[in-house]
């Protein structure tokens, strides 16, 4: 057997381990784990077709056995709150439809729990539309940030977050495929930095690595196209 055919099966079945590891964590409700799995092979620099399929099948799953479509009480919120990644996310989806000055004393308990970054970037932002004056605090990789969300400019009004936005206009003027997956990776960048907005180095910078993240991913991508 060559070198090169024991390397092909031993990829295939690396792919094929993934999905039956992540088929089993869904089955067992480990829905963080399978999540995690799913989301670190999606973000690797070339993914086959059929091997992202399944992924985001079993990603679409996870949500829908996690997602309730009937509105959370109270209870629940601050239940979920401190539960696994998943139901963080969707209890501060819940919090951003209410009025925050309301719920002050939760959103500072959870922005000092040892919740996601991602549920809690999201709750700052809302903290930040809703322009409420209170000072909270927020701890990320060892960083302390204390911050009142009525001085903090919404995301897409900092100085950054619009020098990069013109720059990813400029770049992908011709392809509006890649500018809305653009758009949508700047907008999570911007959220994801929050209680600090972009400044313009940062904005564009920020640009850059998103112009080049996307088109080695449709090179990958038309590379897969080419050898199926």
């Amino acid at each position: 057997m060559t070198f090169l055919l024991c390397y092909t099966e031993r990829v295939m079945n690396y792919y094929e381990e993934t999905l039956i590891k992540i088929h089993e964590l869904i089955s067992d409700e480990e829905y963080d784990e399978a999540e995690r799995i799913i989301r670190n092979e999606l973000n690797v620099a070339y993914v086959p077709r059929d091997f992202e399929k399944a992924l985001k099948e079993m990603l679409s799953q996870i949500k829908d056995k996690i997602y309730t479509p009937r509105s959370l009480n109270d209870e629940e919120i601050e239940r979920f709150l401190f539960m696994d990644g998943n139901h963080q996310l969707l209890a501060v989806d819940a919090l951003n439809n209410k009025n925050l000055r309301e719920y002050k004393d939760l959103c500072r308990r959870y922005l000092e729990s040892d919740g996601v970054n991602e549920g809690k970037a999201l709750l700052i932002e809302s903290l930040i539309r809703q322009e409420i004056n209170d000072t909270f605090i927020f701890e990320r990789d060892g960083i302390r940030y204390e911050f009142n969300p009525s001085l903090i400019l919404n995301v897409d009004d900092s100085d950054g977050f619009k020098q990069a936005l013109k720059a990813l206009r400029e770049y992908f003027m011709k392809d509006p495929s890649k500018m809305k997956m653009a758009e949508q990776l700047l907008y999570k960048e911007a959220i994801m930095a929050l209680p600090l907005n972009l400044e313009e180095d940062e904005g564009l910078y920020i640009a850059e690595k998103i112009e080049k993240y996307i088109e080695d991913a449709f090179t990958a991508n038309e590379h897969d196209a080419s050898l199926s």
